[in-house]
């Protein structure tokens, strides 16, 4: 069985290690990510990854399957990835 928490701190770290990225608490709980003082990534616990994208990249992203639209603000650019397995990371990465 995978560990989703496993899987998550994989891409904490891996996403740390981008030019300027920092964390913070999210408002509505668990961590953001942010460059430069503005969230582009959140989580809702180890397995839901929310990430903001440019137009075009929500597109092909939701396009391909890769992701699904984020329930509160897919206008806005923000689309929604489950982390259940390894492969799962590519696509968040």
């Amino acid at each position: 069985m995978v560990d989703r928490n496993e899987l998550f701190e994989n891409l904490k770290l891996w996403t740390l290690q981008l030019p300027g990225v920092t964390q913070a608490a999210h408002r509505f709980g668990g961590t953001e990510f942010q460059v430069g003082g503005l969230e582009f990534m959140h989580h809702h616990g180890p397995s839901f990854l929310d990430i903001r994208l440019s137009k075009s990249d929500q597109a092909t992203a939701l396009k391909d399957g890769t992701a699904l639209p984020h329930r509160f603000a897919p206008q806005a650019g923000w689309v929604s990835f489950r982390i259940e397995k390894a492969e799962d990371l590519d696509a968040a990465k």
